[in-house]
């Protein structure tokens, strides 16, 4: 009895220094992706939006970023898809998209080349369709275990009442012990209280003329809200994203011009003719 007494606790003491290991190598494993990525922090390149971040903006923590309306899907993917490529401009694992069955209804797929105008390499996404929103959670969580990714997407309809503030708090604790960015994509819905540590409102604004191409349509323009910044202010912005250089540009106000004309199209409605009255036929 003594023996098998000695026994146990020797097993429990060798469980409780492989936890120890496996803590350790997790940080270290941490504090190296922090290292790569200049302390866990990015700049948008924009003087206005970085400013409102006091250490720069926090790459491995839970994001947010929502459209109130959900033909504004296309913008708000858009702007995480520069998000993301800026933030992870040195990191080459694989960004694992998880969406939620719903959204493909209203929002359709992403589309490859949008991406790779975003600066993504289409071949670095890896999707998630599972068939219910209980798995889509499940899937998001299991993701954001794996620390040799560079990024994980969850997007999802509205507000659903099983995400709510306990398993966003997982996400969060994930993404700052893998080192990972993981973001909230949510496709219409309110905003409501989570814990992700920024959450931006992006809607589609008005494109600009193409400078040098007659009649065509400039740069992509969003409207871009900064609900909530847990390390710093919130603001308001007008950007747009420059395909050439691959990065985000203000929009000054007094440059934000109305839409170009649509090519070959008439101003207003056409004059109707002449309106003649015939009696009723018996």
């Amino acid at each position: 009895m003594q023996g098998s007494h000695a026994r146990q606790r020797m097993e429990a003491l060798q469980d409780a220094v492989s936890k120890i290991d496996r803590r350790h190598a997790a940080f270290a494993r941490h504090e190296r992706l922090r290292g790569e990525e200049t302390g866990g922090v990015a700049a948008f390149g924009i003087d206005s939006v970085d400013a409102v971040f006091k250490d720069g903006f926090p790459i491995f923590a839970l994001h947010e970023v929502r459209c109130a309306l959900t033909r504004d899907i296309a913008a708000a993917s858009g702007f995480l898809a520069g998000l993301i490529a800026g933030c992870m401009k040195r990191r080459t694992g694989r960004i694992v998209w998880v969406c939620d069955p719903a959204c493909r209804l209203d929002g359709g797929q992403l589309f490859p080349a949008g991406l790779a105008m975003f600066g993504i390499d289409p071949s670095r996404l890896l999707m998630v369709r599972p068939l219910d929103f209980k798995t889509s959670l499940w899937a998001s969580d299991e993701a954001a275990k794996c620390s040799d990714l560079a990024a994980v997407v969850f997007q999802i309809k509205g507000n659903q009442p099983a995400f709510d503030m306990t398993a966003t708090r997982r996400l969060m604790l994930k993404a700052q012990q893998n080192g990972l960015f993981v973001c909230i994509l949510r496709q219409g819905g309110e905003e409501e209280a989570n814990a992700a540590a920024t959450r931006w409102r992006v809607s589609a604004a008005p494109s600009a003329a193409d400078p040098q191409l007659e009649n065509g349509i400039g740069l992509v323009r969003l409207g871009l809200v900064l609900e909530r910044n847990r390390n710093g202010q919130t603001g308001q912005w007008t950007i747009q994203w420059n395909h050439n250089r691959h990065g985000f540009e203000h929009v000054p106000a007094d440059h934000v011009d109305r839409p170009a004309a649509a090519f070959h199209r008439p101003g207003g409605a056409p004059q109707m003719g002449q309106v003649m009255a015939f009696e009723r036929a018996s």
